[in-house]
């Protein structure tokens, strides 16, 4: 089952990045100044998909609310599962763009290979970067990765993982966590996170959950 902790803990963190422009490369700089003068506000399609159930919205950023359910509809849901989509609703501002404003203030930022084509780094998220608090105390534990291609500079891919288990908290730890971010262009040219693979197992209060979902944004308008 969805929990409304659970899907708030992978949504934070397919948005983390990290916190230090000074220290972005320059390419990067590029490309997410590139992204920025290009941004526009898209109406799309969303699909979240778990392992028992899946959701498909339409995101309007004119309308009220601005991310509709379409299918189930809301009447089928339980109450947690009506939560849970609310506060997913709640967080999604609208088009995820891979070279987005937080790409700009990644810190540590280090190259870890790369072709004529294109370049892959590795880079630390900070506080400063993710939302929320609590994902603010955990989120030295993570480490990211992106891949920028050359010929537009922008970003094609992005991981963000944790090296090794941790305990947020008594009585919990977060044994893996493996977000998958797939982008694709937008209308406008820039990438977006067109594919959002999130893989988090954990242990808390002697239970195990272990969830992966996969949040697709499509029909950009």
């Amino acid at each position: 089952m969805w929990t409304p902790r659970l899907l708030a803990f992978a949504a934070i963190l397919s948005l983390a990045s990290a916190a230090s422009s000074q220290s972005a490369p320059a390419a990067l700089n590029q490309a997410v100044a590139l992204t920025q003068a290009a941004e526009a506000a898209y109406a799309f399609d969303v699909e979240l998909q778990g392992a028992d159930r899946t959701w498909r919205a339409r995101f309007r950023p004119d309308a009220d609310p601005r991310l509709r359910l379409i299918e189930p509809e809301r009447a089928a849901l339980s109450g947690e599962e009506r939560r849970a989509f609310d506060a997913y609703a709640r967080d999604m501002e609208g088009v995820s763009w891979c070279a987005g404003e937080n790409m700009g203030r990644v810190a540590d930022v280090r190259l870890l290979r790369e072709d004529a084509v294109s370049a892959t780094y590795a880079f630390q998220p900070t506080p400063e970067s993710v939302r929320g608090e609590q994902a603010r105390r955990y989120a030295d534990r993570m480490r990211g990765e992106f891949t920028l291609v050359k010929a537009t500079t922008d970003i094609t891919s992005m991981r963000i993982f944790t090296p090794e288990a941790f305990s947020p908290a008594p009585l919990v730890q977060v044994r893996r966590v493996n977000i998958a971010i797939t982008c694709q262009p937008a209308p406008n040219g820039r990438r977006y996170a067109a594919e959002t693979v999130s893989d988090v197992s954990i242990s808390a209060f002697g239970q195990d959950i272990n969830q992966r979902t996969v949040q697709r944004a499509r029909n950009l308008q």
